[in-house]
């Protein structure tokens, strides 16, 4: 095996080990209550950190750096619900209020 060959398929099985954080918690936004940035920071680091580092530019997996990020708040959404590349998507594992706490949450990171 090619050594990034190698490195993509170790990244990809600790990402399947861990469940890219794991914890799910009900795809339901019924009676969801407002999130607030201790929280999206902390569902942040949980589910995102392992791949964008905890200021968004580590870059793992050849995930982006976020804080060259020019996507939308709408397109942050729709990316981390439906996931793109390696992400996986989040629809199901986080509820529509914590999605957009995160997107809101990711944005503290552009220059």
């Amino acid at each position: 095996m090619k050594p990034y060959t190698t490195s993509l398929f170790l990244c990809i099985a600790v990402l399947a080990a861990v469940g890219c954080g794991g914890d799910a918690h009900p795809a339901s936004t019924e009676g969801a209550a407002t999130v607030s940035e201790a929280q999206a920071r902390a569902l942040y680091v949980r589910k995102c950190s392992l791949c964008h580092g905890d200021d968004g530019r580590l870059m793992a997996s050849k995930s982006p750096d976020l804080s060259l990020s020019t996507l939308t708040l709408a397109e942050r959404v729709a990316l981390i619900t439906y996931g793109k590349g390696t992400m996986p998507g989040q629809k199901g594992v986080l509820n529509a209020a914590e999605i957009s706490a995160v997107a809101r949450y990711i944005e503290r990171f552009r220059d």
